[in-house]
């Protein structure tokens, strides 16, 4: 049997313009494919939206969605607001969902489902106790801030870490706002930041931090894509049971 198909959206913004943050989620992108390749499954970066073919879909991080998608205000936090990438993540997550097809999102790809289902995200993120923004990028290179996140019981994530409360790297300044439909809240930072969802009946996760993060552990890091390899490789017995 060959290797399940992932579809990734590819990154849309040139790394090459005036803003380092657009280079950076680029080189993001290739280290969260890693993840992927990790657990046996084939990545193809597609440019569009049709899933023909296809076993499950990844959605990366990257730039902010436009916050008239979701009745918000573009603020000057804002950045990489980029109107392509937004109709093809948007478009590609829909049609997995119309298939059944397995999901997962990180960071930005968390923000896309929750727009998707209906949902609101905050714009900017208000200082709070909790660091979730980098303050500095030294030499180029993004540097994470670290907090702990509860994970909630029940949850396909605590399943698979054992454990309640976990330590991730940090780098985002929005965040969910409004749940959207059919979603669930699965890990929360100390401050209420939403930081995973899983859906109620379709195979749907995402994390808002950044498991390709260096720093991380390695079973930190692995856990969304063991539970995605998971939720593929059951769609896939369901395909062939058919």
């Amino acid at each position: 049997m060959t290797a399940p198909r992932i579809a990734m959206p590819a990154r849309l913004s040139d790394a090459d313009g005036a803003d380092a943050r657009v280079g950076l989620a680029n080189a993001i992108f290739d280290d969260v494919a890693e993840l992927v390749r990790a657990e046996d499954l084939d990545v193809v970066v597609v440019r569009s939206a049709d899933l023909e073919g296809f076993d499950g879909l990844v959605l990366p991080g990257g730039g902010d969605i436009d916050p008239a998608r979701y009745g918000g205000d573009r603020t000057s936090a804002c950045y990489d607001v980029n109107a392509d990438q937004d109709a093809l993540d948007l478009a590609i997550f829909q049609d997995a969902l119309d298939r059944g097809l397995p999901v997962l999102g990180v960071c930005r790809g968390l923000q896309v489902i929750n727009v998707a289902l209906g949902g609101t995200l905050i714009e900017d993120l208000a200082p709070s106790g909790v660091a979730h923004v980098p303050s500095a990028r030294a030499k180029g290179e993004l540097t994470w801030n670290w907090h702990d996140v509860a994970l909630a019981a029940h949850s396909r994530l605590r399943a698979e870490l054992a454990a309640e409360l976990v330590s991730v790297a940090s780098g985002h300044h929005q965040a969910i706002g409004e749940l959207g439909e059919g979603l669930h809240v699965v890990a929360v930072a100390q401050d209420g930041v939403i930081e995973a969802i899983e859906h109620a009946s379709a195979p749907v996760l995402a994390v808002q931090w950044h498991p390709e993060a260096e720093g991380t552990t390695p079973a930190l890091a692995a856990a969304p894509f063991v539970v995605f390899a998971d939720l593929v490789h059951a769609y896939r017995m369901t395909g062939i049971a058919s």
